[in-house]
């Protein structure tokens, strides 16, 4: 998948393996044996490093790009339509995202609208994804595509009850917020990385460090890049 992942978005930027290995600053072999599939496991500051050059997620080279709930529904649907309802589909959407594309090079709908998930129940370090409920919310950051909602505070005095954090679809550099599912549950932690290990750390008193060796361990939801204060 990492391979075939490459290769297409290498095509598309009409870019050599050898041109990524440079710009990534990736030894060429190292570059050479992801790009023929010979390396399984490549570390992190690999896949951190090619992510950045072909502006992807790591979760994206993956294969695990992360899908929220109105996509899946809208995805489920899809496939349930015959060829007619497909097409029709398909050209909504590629009319729909050329007028979007164009409002916002013209400045116009500097505000559009993303899904924002509420954590049902009571959570004190993280939240089971499916346990959540899902509303439209208006956003000017352009580049944010899904919000969660902080339901307590557990998180002062970074976050308070009502905050809704807006993400970015990519994965977190070192210092950055971030919220990173493992085995189905939701965590808000800070990314660490150091010469040695890769660190998802708590800054509150309830939750504690998740330590990790590879990236492929957790899935990056998103990386925070703003607040709605409500």
């Amino acid at each position: 998948m990492l391979s075939t992942t490459i290769k297409n978005l290498l095509d598309d930027k009409d870019m050599t393996y050898q041109e990524l290995a440079e710009q990534a600053g990736i030894p060429l072999e190292t570059m050479r044996n992801i790009y023929y599939d010979k390396v399984k496991d490549p570390k992190a500051s690999t896949l951190l490093a090619i992510s950045r050059v072909l502006k992807v997620s790591v979760n994206y080279l993956m294969g695990e790009e992360f899908i929220s709930a109105d996509e899946t529904k809208l995805i489920a649907n899809y496939r349930k339509c015959g060829r007619h309802g497909k097409s029709v589909i398909q050209l909504v959407g590629k009319y729909e995202r050329d007028i979007a594309i164009r409002e916002r090079k013209a400045g116009k709908g500097d505000r559009h609208q993303i899904p924002c998930m509420i954590p049902l129940g009571h959570v004190v370090d993280s939240f089971a994804y499916n346990a959540s409920d899902t509303i439209q919310i208006e956003t000017s950051e352009p580049d944010a595509y899904l919000a969660f909602e902080i339901t307590n505070n557990n998180y002062l005095p970074t976050y308070c009850k009502g905050d809704r954090i807006l993400l970015v679809d990519r994965f977190p550099e070192s210092g950055e917020r971030a919220m990173f599912m493992i085995d189905g549950k939701v965590y808000l932690r800070q990314f660490v990385e150091t010469a040695t290990r890769y660190m998802l750390k708590s800054f509150n008193k309830h939750g504690q460090n998740i330590e990790i060796r590879r990236m492929n361990e957790v899935q990056c939801i998103g990386t925070v890049i703003g607040t709605i204060n409500e």
